[in-house]
C-alpha cells in the first residue's frame, strides 16, 4: 500500500534546510545525519539550501562531513550565492558590490564575477549594490554603511529576513534582525533573495535536475522554508527540531502549512500520509482546553500528524483552540518531540 512506503520513497530530490533541521550550532540534531545517510544510501539526492549567508558552501559542507554526513550525491546552495545570481544578471562583470557579513557573502559575489568590496575598504569609491547577509562580527560601522548605501540609490539585497537563528543555546536574532535594524533608518526596501522567495528553492532544484512534483522540501521553519515550499510549488516535511513549535503549527495559515510533519528528519524514513488527506481519519476531538486530544494507541508520528490535523480542522471549522503555550509544550512532551531546548 502507499501509506506503507517510507516519504522518502515518493519523491527524486530532496532541499534540506541546515539549522534546526541537520545541526544547531556545531552539533548534530539527534537521527539527522544517520536518516540522511540511509536517504543517500536509497538514492535520494540531496540539496542542502540554507538561508544563513555567514559561510561559504565549502565551510558548510566540511563541518556536514565533519558530523558524519557520507556519500557524495548532496550538495550546499546559500542564499549568498542566490544574492549573487541575482546581481550577476543585473550588472556589469566586475561590478562593486559592497558586502556585509559573514565571508560567505564576499566569496559567493567574486565567484558570481562581481568584485566584492568590504565597507572597511570602501574609501569613497562607488559601488552599485550592497549584500547584507548574517555574520557573526557584523559592527554598527557596517549596518550604518548599508542604510547609507541603500538610501544613496545602490540596489540593496538581503540574503534573508529570517529573525531568529537556532543554536544550541535558544532562539538568536537572525538576518532580519539585523536587516530590520537598518530599515529603521532608511526609507529604502531591500530586494530579498532567501526563503521563502523562489530564488534559493529554483537554485537548488536546478542542482537537483527535479520536476516540482518529484522534489520534497524539509524545514523547520513555518514563514521560510514551508511558506517557500507552498510558494513554489513543492511538497514539504515540516520538522519540529527547530524554532517553530507544535503551537506555531496548529494555528499556521494555510501558506505556512507542510504536506507532512515529524519529530525530526528521521521522518523521511516512516511511512506518512499528507496531513490534508489524514483529517478525515485522524482528528482526535477537542478536550477540555481547546487543544485536541490525543487519540489512543499509534505510535507517536501518527499521533502527531492526529492532533495537527485536528487543530487545523478545528480552526478551519470555525472552532477556537487555546494558544496556551505550556499546553502545547505539554502536548509536545507527551508525543516525544524534543526541541532546540
Amino acid at each position: 500500500m502507499r501509506e506503507a512506503e517510507p516519504l522518502l520513497a515518493r519523491y527524486r530530490g530532496l532541499i534540506c534546510d541546515l539549522d534546526g533541521v541537520v545541526y544547531r550550532g556545531a552539533a548534530a540534531v539527534p537521527h539527522a545525519v544517520e536518516t540522511l545517510n540511509e536517504a543517500a544510501a536509497c538514492g535520494l539526492p540531496v540539496v542542502f539550501a540554507t538561508n544563513n549567508a555567514s559561510r561559504p558552501p565549502e565551510d558548510v559542507a566540511d563541518h556536514l562531513l565533519e558530523l558524519g554526513l557520507a556519500g557524495d550525491d548532496w550538495s550546499v546552495v546559500t542564499s549568498s550565492q542566490a544574492a549573487a545570481a541575482y546581481l550577476a544578471g543585473r550588472l556589469a562583470p566586475g561590478a562593486r558590490v559592497c558586502a556585509v557579513g559573514g565571508p560567505g557573502v564576499a566569496r559567493a559575489l567574486a565567484e558570481a564575477g562581481l568584485t566584492p568590496v568590504r565597507v572597511a575598504d570602501l574609501a569613497g569609491a562607488p559601488v552599485e549594490a550592497v549584500v547584507q547577509g548574517l555574520g557573526y562580527d557584523i559592527t554598527w560601522r557596517e549596518l550604518a554603511a548599508v542604510g547609507c548605501l541603500a538610501e544613496a540609490g545602490a540596489v540593496w539585497v538581503a540574503t534573508n529576513v529570517d529573525r531568529t537563528l537556532p543554536t544550541p543555546y535558544g532562539k538568536a536574532p537572525g538576518n532580519g534582525a539585523l536587516v530590520a535594524l537598518v530599515q529603521t533608518a532608511t526609507s529604502a526596501s531591500p530586494h530579498v533573495v532567501g526563503k521563502p522567495k523562489a530564488a534559493l528553492f529554483d537554485l537548488a532544484r536546478a542542482r537537483l535536475g527535479t520536476a516540482p512534483p518529484d522534489t520534497l522540501v524539509c524545514g523547520d521553519l513555518l514563514g521560510t522554508d514551508i511558506e517557500g515550499a507552498n510558494a513554489a510549488g513543492l511538497d514539504s516535511l515540516f520538522v519540529l527540531s527547530g524554532s517553530s513549535r507544535l503551537r506555531d503549527l496548529a494555528f499556521a495559515q494555510r501558506r505556512s502549512r507542510p504536506t507532512y510533519v515529524a519529530a525530526d528528519v528521521s521522518g523521511l524514513l516512516a511511512p506518512a500520509l499528507p496531513l490534508d488527506s489524514t483529517s478525515a481519519e485522524c482528528v482526535a476531538g477537542l478536550g477540555p482546553d481547546g487543544i485536541p486530544a490525543l487519540p489512543g494507541g499509534g505510535d507517536n508520528g501518527r499521533l502527531l500528524q492526529a492532533v495537527v490535523a485536528g487543530a487545523w480542522a478545528a480552526r478551519d471549522g470555525g472552532r477556537a483552540i487555546s494558544d496556551d503555550a505550556r499546553l502545547w509544550e505539554r502536548i509536545e512532551q507527551q508525543l516525544g518531540v524534543a526541541g532546540p531546548g
